[in-house]
């Protein structure tokens, strides 16, 4: 899973994954915030503590994808 930086409509700066079909497992999740995965979250999460940053941004792959945020791809 690659984090891709972005800047969100309101100017701060956050990641977005770009992960490979076969990259996607059960209970995977992304940090908006650092773009660190995170690993057993459901795939609805919103809003859940990051272990690497402590911001309330991680979020769920299928979250993600609603959300518009998921590119698949990549190696």
């Amino acid at each position: 899973m690659d984090a891709i930086p972005y800047t969100t409509r309101g100017g701060a700066r956050q990641f977005r994954p770009r992960v490979a079909e076969d990259e996607i497992e059960d209970g995977a999740g992304f940090c908006l915030a650092c773009g660190a995965e995170a690993y057993g979250v459901e795939p609805d999460a919103r809003r859940y503590p990051c272990e690497s940053c402590q911001a309330m941004k991680v979020y769920g792959l299928e979250e993600l994808a609603i959300m518009g945020l998921l590119e698949m791809g990549g190696d």
